[in-house]
Protein backbone atom coordinates (compact mmCIF):
# COMPACT_ATOMS: atom_id res chain seq x y z
CA UNK A 1 0.00 0.00 0.00
CA UNK A 2 1.09 3.58 -1.10
CA UNK A 3 2.07 5.59 2.59
CA UNK A 4 0.80 9.54 2.56
CA UNK A 5 4.02 11.14 3.63
CA UNK A 6 3.84 14.20 6.52
CA UNK A 7 5.60 15.87 3.22
CA UNK A 8 3.24 16.40 -0.32
CA UNK A 9 3.31 18.41 -3.28
CA UNK A 10 -0.14 19.12 -4.41
CA UNK A 11 -0.96 20.58 -7.60
CA UNK A 12 -3.20 22.82 -8.83
CA UNK A 13 -4.39 24.94 -11.35
CA UNK A 14 -6.90 28.12 -11.45
CA UNK A 15 -7.86 26.82 -15.34
CA UNK A 16 -7.64 23.48 -16.80
CA UNK A 17 -4.13 23.03 -18.85
CA UNK A 18 -4.62 20.93 -21.31
CA UNK A 19 -0.41 20.40 -21.88
CA UNK A 20 0.21 20.13 -17.85
CA UNK A 21 -2.52 17.52 -17.37
CA UNK A 22 -1.20 15.49 -20.04
CA UNK A 23 2.59 15.86 -19.31
CA UNK A 24 1.13 14.36 -15.80
CA UNK A 25 -0.92 11.50 -16.72
CA UNK A 26 1.19 10.42 -18.95
CA UNK A 27 4.38 10.72 -16.66
CA UNK A 28 2.62 10.27 -13.52
CA UNK A 29 4.08 6.71 -12.07
CA UNK A 30 7.85 8.52 -12.92
CA UNK A 31 6.87 11.92 -10.92
CA UNK A 32 5.44 9.93 -7.97
CA UNK A 33 8.46 7.61 -7.66
CA UNK A 34 10.65 9.92 -8.22
CA UNK A 35 9.25 11.96 -4.79
CA UNK A 36 8.47 8.91 -3.64
CA UNK A 37 12.42 8.68 -3.01
CA UNK A 38 12.77 11.74 -1.09
CA UNK A 39 9.43 10.83 1.21
CA UNK A 40 7.22 13.10 -0.93
CA UNK A 41 4.11 12.27 -1.64
CA UNK A 42 2.82 13.89 -5.26
CA UNK A 43 -1.05 14.74 -4.88
CA UNK A 44 -2.85 14.58 -8.09
CA UNK A 45 -6.43 15.33 -8.06
CA UNK A 46 -7.79 12.93 -10.70
CA UNK A 47 -5.44 10.33 -9.99
CA UNK A 48 -6.07 10.44 -6.12
CA UNK A 49 -9.39 10.22 -6.07
CA UNK A 50 -9.34 6.52 -7.64
CA UNK A 51 -6.65 5.64 -6.08
CA UNK A 52 -6.77 1.44 -3.93
CA UNK A 53 -4.42 3.49 -1.54
CA UNK A 54 -6.65 6.52 -1.09
CA UNK A 55 -9.44 4.31 -0.83
CA UNK A 56 -8.31 2.36 1.79
CA UNK A 57 -7.52 5.83 3.77
CA UNK A 58 -10.92 7.14 2.90
CA UNK A 59 -12.92 3.71 4.08
CA UNK A 60 -10.73 3.38 7.52
CA UNK A 61 -11.08 7.02 8.22
CA UNK A 62 -14.30 8.31 7.06
CA UNK A 63 -16.18 5.11 6.67
CA UNK A 64 -19.50 7.64 5.98
CA UNK A 65 -17.93 9.35 2.90
CA UNK A 66 -19.41 7.43 -0.02
CA UNK A 67 -19.28 9.25 -3.05
CA UNK A 68 -15.72 11.47 -2.32
CA UNK A 69 -14.66 9.74 -6.01
CA UNK A 70 -17.27 11.45 -8.09
CA UNK A 71 -16.34 14.70 -6.93
CA UNK A 72 -14.92 17.30 -9.67
CA UNK A 73 -11.27 18.20 -9.40
CA UNK A 74 -11.76 21.39 -10.94
CA UNK A 75 -14.37 22.56 -8.30
CA UNK A 76 -11.84 21.91 -5.42
CA UNK A 77 -8.96 23.69 -7.37
CA UNK A 78 -10.13 27.04 -6.29
CA UNK A 79 -10.42 25.80 -2.55
CA UNK A 80 -7.16 24.85 -2.45
CA UNK A 81 -5.49 28.04 -4.21
CA UNK A 82 -7.32 29.90 -1.53
CA UNK A 83 -6.45 28.04 1.32
CA UNK A 84 -2.72 28.07 0.68
CA UNK A 85 -2.89 31.85 -0.64
CA UNK A 86 -1.03 30.58 -4.04
CA UNK A 87 -0.09 33.56 -6.37
CA UNK A 88 0.16 31.80 -9.52
CA UNK A 89 -1.81 32.27 -12.36
CA UNK A 90 -0.90 29.20 -13.80
CA UNK A 91 -0.46 25.31 -12.96
CA UNK A 92 1.65 24.77 -10.13
CA UNK A 93 2.88 22.53 -7.22
CA UNK A 94 2.35 23.00 -3.91
CA UNK A 95 5.13 21.96 -1.09
CA UNK A 96 3.05 21.13 2.20
CA UNK A 97 4.46 19.45 5.12
CA UNK A 98 3.17 17.99 8.86
CA UNK A 99 6.68 19.41 9.84
CA UNK A 100 7.43 22.89 8.20
CA UNK A 101 4.39 25.60 9.03
CA UNK A 102 5.33 26.98 5.53
CA UNK A 103 3.68 26.85 1.91
CA UNK A 104 5.98 26.94 -1.21
CA UNK A 105 4.60 27.09 -4.61
CA UNK A 106 6.56 26.03 -7.38
CA UNK A 107 4.93 27.13 -11.16
CA UNK A 108 4.69 23.74 -13.21
CA UNK A 109 5.95 25.07 -16.64
CA UNK A 110 4.82 24.32 -20.19
CA UNK A 111 6.89 20.85 -21.36
CA UNK A 112 8.09 20.55 -24.97
CA UNK A 113 6.71 17.58 -26.59
CA UNK A 114 8.90 15.11 -27.20
CA UNK A 115 10.90 15.21 -24.44
CA UNK A 116 8.70 15.56 -21.16
CA UNK A 117 10.54 13.21 -19.16
CA UNK A 118 13.97 14.57 -19.59
CA UNK A 119 12.43 18.13 -18.45
CA UNK A 120 10.30 16.52 -15.81
CA UNK A 121 13.85 15.31 -14.10
CA UNK A 122 15.51 18.40 -14.42
CA UNK A 123 12.19 20.29 -13.06
CA UNK A 124 12.30 17.74 -10.23
CA UNK A 125 15.74 17.98 -9.27
CA UNK A 126 15.51 21.41 -8.96
CA UNK A 127 12.19 21.09 -6.25
CA UNK A 128 14.47 18.67 -4.40
CA UNK A 129 17.45 21.64 -4.11
CA UNK A 130 14.64 24.10 -3.33
CA UNK A 131 13.16 22.13 -0.58
CA UNK A 132 16.59 21.41 1.12
CA UNK A 133 17.21 25.26 0.86
CA UNK A 134 14.31 25.55 2.89
CA UNK A 135 14.33 23.45 5.58
CA UNK A 136 18.19 24.40 5.75
CA UNK A 137 17.17 28.08 6.16
CA UNK A 138 14.11 27.58 8.99
CA UNK A 139 16.35 25.04 10.89
CA UNK A 140 18.87 28.20 10.92
CA UNK A 141 16.19 30.47 11.84
CA UNK A 142 15.43 28.07 14.58
CA UNK A 143 18.93 27.51 16.08
CA UNK A 144 18.96 31.35 15.96
CA UNK A 145 15.91 32.13 17.58
CA UNK A 146 15.24 28.74 19.34
CA UNK A 147 11.28 29.20 20.42
CA UNK A 148 10.42 29.08 24.08
CA UNK A 149 8.03 27.76 25.40
CA UNK A 150 5.94 28.72 29.25
CA UNK A 151 3.95 26.02 30.54
CA UNK A 152 0.94 26.71 32.69
CA UNK A 153 -0.42 23.81 34.27
CA UNK A 154 -3.40 23.60 36.65
CA UNK A 155 -3.38 21.77 39.70
CA UNK A 156 -4.03 18.35 38.85
CA UNK A 157 -5.54 15.48 40.86
CA UNK A 158 -2.77 13.68 42.62
CA UNK A 159 -3.76 9.67 43.46
CA UNK A 160 -2.28 7.15 45.53
CA UNK A 161 -0.71 4.16 43.62
CA UNK A 162 -3.24 1.62 43.48
CA UNK A 163 -3.65 -1.76 42.77
CA UNK A 164 -7.07 -2.20 41.67
CA UNK A 165 -7.91 -2.54 37.90
CA UNK A 166 -9.47 1.17 38.06
CA UNK A 167 -6.08 2.81 38.74
CA UNK A 168 -4.78 1.01 35.44
CA UNK A 169 -7.11 1.46 33.20
CA UNK A 170 -6.29 4.37 31.56
CA UNK A 171 -2.62 2.60 30.94
CA UNK A 172 -3.48 -1.24 29.99
CA UNK A 173 -7.08 -0.60 28.52
CA UNK A 174 -5.89 1.41 25.57
CA UNK A 175 -2.30 -0.65 24.57
CA UNK A 176 -2.82 -2.26 21.17
CA UNK A 177 -0.40 -4.29 19.39
CA UNK A 178 1.92 -3.70 17.19
CA UNK A 179 1.03 -5.09 14.03
CA UNK A 180 -2.23 -2.48 14.57
CA UNK A 181 -0.31 0.94 15.42
CA UNK A 182 2.19 -0.22 12.30
CA UNK A 183 -1.26 -0.53 10.12
CA UNK A 184 -2.69 2.69 11.83
CA UNK A 185 0.05 4.34 10.61
CA UNK A 186 -0.25 3.18 7.72
CA UNK A 187 -3.57 4.74 7.53
CA UNK A 188 -3.72 7.75 9.02
CA UNK A 189 -4.14 11.43 7.29
CA UNK A 190 -1.79 13.40 6.89
CA UNK A 191 -2.41 17.69 7.84
CA UNK A 192 -2.77 18.17 4.33
CA UNK A 193 -4.60 15.26 3.26
CA UNK A 194 -7.10 15.95 6.04
CA UNK A 195 -7.98 19.69 4.94
CA UNK A 196 -8.60 18.36 0.90
CA UNK A 197 -11.07 15.71 2.43
CA UNK A 198 -12.60 18.56 4.53
CA UNK A 199 -12.81 20.40 1.12
CA UNK A 200 -14.32 17.24 -0.48
CA UNK A 201 -17.05 16.56 1.98
CA UNK A 202 -18.01 20.35 1.85
CA UNK A 203 -17.99 19.92 -2.16
CA UNK A 204 -20.15 16.71 -1.49
CA UNK A 205 -22.37 17.99 1.38
CA UNK A 206 -21.12 15.33 3.61
CA UNK A 207 -20.77 15.49 7.32
CA UNK A 208 -19.68 12.22 9.99
CA UNK A 209 -22.39 10.59 10.85
CA UNK A 210 -22.11 7.48 13.09
CA UNK A 211 -23.02 4.00 12.22
CA UNK A 212 -25.53 2.15 13.56
CA UNK A 213 -24.21 -0.65 15.19
CA UNK A 214 -26.17 -4.36 14.29
CA UNK A 215 -26.36 -7.53 16.62
CA UNK A 216 -27.38 -10.64 15.03
CA UNK A 217 -29.06 -13.03 16.36
CA UNK A 218 -25.52 -15.23 16.72
CA UNK A 219 -23.64 -12.33 18.52
CA UNK A 220 -22.02 -11.21 15.60
CA UNK A 221 -21.03 -7.46 15.77
CA UNK A 222 -21.45 -5.19 12.43
CA UNK A 223 -21.11 -1.25 11.62
CA UNK A 224 -24.12 -1.51 9.40
CA UNK A 225 -23.96 1.58 7.64
CA UNK A 226 -20.01 1.28 7.55
CA UNK A 227 -20.56 -1.40 4.26
CA UNK A 228 -21.34 -3.66 6.96
CA UNK A 229 -17.50 -3.76 8.46
CA UNK A 230 -17.43 -6.71 10.78
CA UNK A 231 -16.27 -6.30 14.76
CA UNK A 232 -14.66 -9.54 15.43
CA UNK A 233 -14.03 -10.26 19.31
CA UNK A 234 -13.51 -13.34 21.13
CA UNK A 235 -16.39 -14.53 23.49
CA UNK A 236 -14.71 -13.24 26.34
CA UNK A 237 -14.21 -9.37 25.53
CA UNK A 238 -17.41 -10.10 23.63
CA UNK A 239 -19.60 -10.90 26.36
CA UNK A 240 -18.38 -7.35 28.59
CA UNK A 241 -18.88 -5.63 25.74
CA UNK A 242 -22.46 -6.78 25.52
CA UNK A 243 -22.68 -6.30 29.39
CA UNK A 244 -21.48 -2.85 28.67
CA UNK A 245 -23.96 -2.45 25.44
CA UNK A 246 -26.82 -3.33 28.51
CA UNK A 247 -25.94 -0.71 30.70
CA UNK A 248 -25.77 3.01 29.05
CA UNK A 249 -25.53 4.40 32.38
CA UNK A 250 -22.17 2.63 33.29
CA UNK A 251 -20.66 0.60 35.31
CA UNK A 252 -17.79 1.38 37.69
CA UNK A 253 -15.12 -1.32 38.36
CA UNK A 254 -15.37 -1.38 42.50
CA UNK A 255 -18.41 -2.85 41.45
CA UNK A 256 -18.25 -5.50 38.74
CA UNK A 257 -18.69 -8.35 41.04
CA UNK A 258 -22.36 -7.36 40.66
CA UNK A 259 -22.50 -8.00 37.29
CA UNK A 260 -20.96 -11.49 37.65
CA UNK A 261 -23.89 -13.18 37.31
CA UNK A 262 -25.61 -11.34 34.01
CA UNK A 263 -21.91 -11.85 32.30
CA UNK A 264 -21.87 -15.49 33.38
CA UNK A 265 -25.33 -15.66 31.46
CA UNK A 266 -24.45 -13.52 28.51
CA UNK A 267 -20.91 -15.59 28.10
CA UNK A 268 -22.67 -18.32 28.01
CA UNK A 269 -24.69 -17.86 25.61
CA UNK A 270 -22.39 -16.63 22.63
CA UNK A 271 -19.51 -18.83 23.72
CA UNK A 272 -19.13 -22.71 22.58
CA UNK A 273 -16.63 -23.45 25.65
CA UNK A 274 -17.87 -26.59 27.36
CA UNK A 275 -16.18 -26.48 30.53
CA UNK A 276 -18.22 -24.69 32.97
CA UNK A 277 -14.97 -24.68 35.41
CA UNK A 278 -12.95 -22.82 33.32
CA UNK A 279 -15.68 -20.06 32.02
CA UNK A 280 -16.67 -18.93 35.69
CA UNK A 281 -12.92 -18.96 36.75
CA UNK A 282 -12.37 -16.60 33.52
CA UNK A 283 -15.37 -14.50 34.71
CA UNK A 284 -14.33 -14.39 37.99
CA UNK A 285 -10.96 -12.91 37.06
CA UNK A 286 -12.68 -10.72 34.66
CA UNK A 287 -15.30 -9.35 37.60
CA UNK A 288 -12.76 -9.09 40.16
CA UNK A 289 -11.92 -5.54 40.76
CA UNK A 290 -8.22 -6.07 41.45
CA UNK A 291 -7.47 -8.03 38.17
CA UNK A 292 -6.20 -6.87 34.82
CA UNK A 293 -8.66 -9.48 33.20
CA UNK A 294 -11.10 -6.76 32.92
CA UNK A 295 -8.37 -3.88 31.53
CA UNK A 296 -6.83 -6.50 29.14
CA UNK A 297 -10.46 -7.43 27.65
CA UNK A 298 -11.56 -3.31 27.37
CA UNK A 299 -7.91 -3.05 25.00
CA UNK A 300 -9.19 -6.05 23.04
CA UNK A 301 -12.37 -4.36 22.70
CA UNK A 302 -11.02 -0.85 21.38
CA UNK A 303 -8.27 -3.15 19.48
CA UNK A 304 -11.68 -4.91 17.78
CA UNK A 305 -12.80 -1.09 16.38
CA UNK A 306 -9.28 0.36 15.25
CA UNK A 307 -9.02 -2.49 13.34
CA UNK A 308 -12.01 -1.46 11.17
CA UNK A 309 -12.41 2.29 11.85
CA UNK A 310 -10.20 5.14 12.74
CA UNK A 311 -9.73 6.21 17.07
CA UNK A 312 -12.32 9.34 16.55
CA UNK A 313 -14.89 7.61 15.33
CA UNK A 314 -14.20 4.37 17.15
CA UNK A 315 -14.27 6.54 20.53
CA UNK A 316 -17.88 6.51 20.43
CA UNK A 317 -18.05 2.61 20.48
CA UNK A 318 -15.50 1.05 22.99
CA UNK A 319 -15.28 1.44 26.89
CA UNK A 320 -14.02 4.50 27.96
CA UNK A 321 -14.30 6.66 31.38
CA UNK A 322 -12.29 8.54 33.72
CA UNK A 323 -10.22 6.70 36.91
CA UNK A 324 -12.95 6.49 39.63
CA UNK A 325 -15.96 7.13 37.61
CA UNK A 326 -18.02 4.93 35.68
CA UNK A 327 -16.73 3.37 32.68
CA UNK A 328 -19.43 3.37 29.69
CA UNK A 329 -19.75 3.09 25.74
CA UNK A 330 -21.25 6.57 24.54
CA UNK A 331 -22.81 5.25 21.29
CA UNK A 332 -26.22 6.55 21.73
CA UNK A 333 -28.55 3.48 22.42
CA UNK A 334 -30.65 4.28 19.41
CA UNK A 335 -28.14 3.29 16.83
CA UNK A 336 -27.64 0.06 18.43
CA UNK A 337 -29.93 -2.49 16.79
CA UNK A 338 -30.45 -6.15 18.11
CA UNK A 339 -31.63 -9.27 15.85
CA UNK A 340 -32.36 -10.94 19.02
CA UNK A 341 -34.07 -8.63 21.65
CA UNK A 342 -33.37 -10.51 24.83
CA UNK A 343 -30.23 -9.55 24.55
CA UNK A 344 -30.95 -6.32 26.32
CA UNK A 345 -32.12 -8.35 29.50
CA UNK A 346 -28.56 -10.23 29.57
CA UNK A 347 -29.74 -12.92 27.15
Amino acid sequence: MYQYKSEALIYVEPSYDNKANKAIADNYQFIRDSFKQKRISFIYLPKLLSNDSFNKVMDYNRPYFKNYNQADPAKLYPQLIKHFNIRSNGPALVYVSDEVDEIHEFEFFPLTSGIAKEQLTVYIREIFHEINRIKTEIQLREDKYPHIWFKISEPSVQYENGNDADSHFDRVAFEIPEELRKKINELKEAGYLSKLIEFLEELQKTTRQLSRLHITKDFKIYLMDYEMKEVQMSPLPKALYFLFLNHPEGILFKELTDYRTELMTIYKNISLRENPDEARESIKKMTDPFDNSVNEKCSRIRAAFLRVIAEDIAENYYITGNRGEAKKIVLNRELVIYEKEQILQGL
